[in-house]
């Protein structure tokens, strides 16, 4: 009996350490609604949302870029997912890792959003390309899920527009995220024209 306590303590003291090595500090798709279309992705000259419009022809996939604290989830694996809405079903779209990003205190125009204060941020980007058929004429609404997985585990964090419930914060960026997956009324949107 003394074992089974042990290898349940050892499981848990686990799980435990993985939650605490989840970066959400430096990740970052949009403070607002409006940043996703203005601000660029540090060193690059691409908007976070890349169409640089809320209005996107049917046609035309959506383009999403994420920043994140290098090896965001720790030791376990990681990986970027849009939960898009397109106003009657919800989709499981996966992001792909593109470039490390270096952005520094100095000079302090280098500083992305103020940050960092001092030294130096290894980041990652990461990209989102919504394909044009999966996209509906009208509003579509997406939020970005940051997910670390590891022996059948996961973890998920989500970056959303908006504060909502006690489950909500803001990192150092001003990107507000939630560990809830209940984000309806917390999420982006764009109009997909018909």
């Amino acid at each position: 009996m003394n074992i089974r306590i042990c290898i349940v303590l050892a499981a848990l003291t686990a799980s435990a350490l993985s939650a605490a090595a989840f970066q959400t500090e430096w990740a970052y798709h949009s403070a607002g609604d409006s940043a996703r279309l203005q601000e660029t992705v540090p060193g690059r000259d691409i908007p976070f949302l890349a169409n640089a419009s809320q209005e996107i022809p049917d046609a035309d996939p959506v383009t999403l870029y994420v920043i994140t604290a290098h090896n965001f989830a720790g030791d376990p694996e990681e990986q970027i997912f849009v939960r898009w809405w397109d106003g009657a079903m919800a989709h499981w779209i996966m992001g792909v890792w593109v470039d490390n990003i270096t952005v520094s205190a100095e000079p302090e125009d280098a500083r992305f959003r103020g940050e960092p204060s001092e030294g130096t941020l290894f980041l990652d980007l990461w990209k989102i390309v919504v394909p044009a058929w999966i996209t509906q004429p009208g509003q579509n609404y997406y939020a970005i899920q940051l997910k670390a997985f590891q022996d059948g585990d996961s973890e998920s964090r989500y970056l959303v527009q908006q504060v909502q419930g006690g489950f909500s914060r803001t990192n150092r960026f001003g990107q507000i995220w939630s560990a809830s997956e209940e984000v309806h009324g917390q999420d982006w949107s764009v109009r997909i024209l018909p």
